[in-house]
C-alpha cells in the first residue's frame, strides 16, 4: 500500500474529490483517505508518480509519506 501526505485534503469533501479522481485510474483497488491527518493510502498496481499526477490534475499536491 502506498502512503501519501496531501496537505490540501482538509475535509470529507476533499476526500471524496480525491477518491473520485483516483477510482478512474486503472489498477487502483482501495483508497483510504484520512482528512484530519492529511494522509492517503492507495492499494493497487499503480506507481506513486501516477497517483501524484492524478491528484495534481484534481487540484491537490501530494508527496510520498515518510
Amino acid at each position: 500500500m502506498l502512503q501519501f501526505t496531501v496537505p490540501g485534503m482538509t475535509c470529507g469533501g476533499c476526500a471524496n474529490a480525491i477518491r473520485k479522481a483516483l477510482v478512474a485510474v486503472p489498477g487502483i483497488k482501495d483508497i483510504q483517505a484520512d482528512p484530519p491527518n492529511r494522509r492517503l493510502a492507495v492499494k493497487g498496481d499503480v506507481g506513486a508518480d501516477l497517483i501524484i499526477r492524478t491528484l495534481a490534475d484534481a487540484g491537490y499536491d501530494a508527496a510520498p509519506a515518510a
